[in-house]
């Protein structure tokens, strides 16, 4: 085994959590604000730990609520932010096309999370995950975050900030 692939494949669940995270994080937010929040609030099952947590308050409602909802594959993500308000597709810009490729970012961001899948339930390595690939890989979260990001301002009408 090649170090440095085994090393390009430990590093996929490490850029699927910051992915995962960033939307989480989108999502409490904009739950916060939502005039919509039933729907959400209603399909989140809290549990008992959770609702000790926010009885203490050592944690906001919205954030107890996303964390009941999986924010690693696109169209769950999207299906998610529909809960919020039913025109907010997430998926529209993730499915724009990006630098001529013929696989949309949804697509392959949907095929990285299988990946992360394989390596984490099952232990399969990717042979193919060499520097230029891994470097392309993060590129594309970039790219589809940015997106996302752009996509959730225009559509609740703020300006984003890109000073990260």
């Amino acid at each position: 085994m090649n170090p440095r692939l085994l090393s390009n494949n430990l590093l996929v669940p490490y850029m699927i959590a910051v992915w995962e995270e960033f939307f989480r994080a989108t999502f409490a937010a904009c739950l916060r604000y939502s005039k919509q929040r039933e729907a959400a609030l209603k399909r989140a099952k809290l549990s008992h730990a959770d609702l000790e947590e926010l009885a203490i308050g050592s944690v906001q409602v919205e954030r107890s609520v996303a964390e009941f909802f999986s924010f690693q594959r696109p169209s769950a993500i999207a299906e998610t932010f529909k809960l919020l308000d039913p025109k907010l597709d997430l998926a529209a810009p993730l499915r724009k096309p990006y630098r001529r490729r013929r696989v949309p970012l949804y697509d392959s961001i949907e095929a990285l999370v299988e990946q992360r899948n394989a390596l984490v339930h099952a232990g399969d390595i990717s042979l193919g995950l060499f520097d230029k690939q891994l470097e392309t890989t993060m590129t594309d979260l970039t790219e589809a975050i940015n997106r996302a990001y752009n996509y959730i301002a225009k559509h609740y009408g703020f300006v984003p900030n890109h000073d990260y």
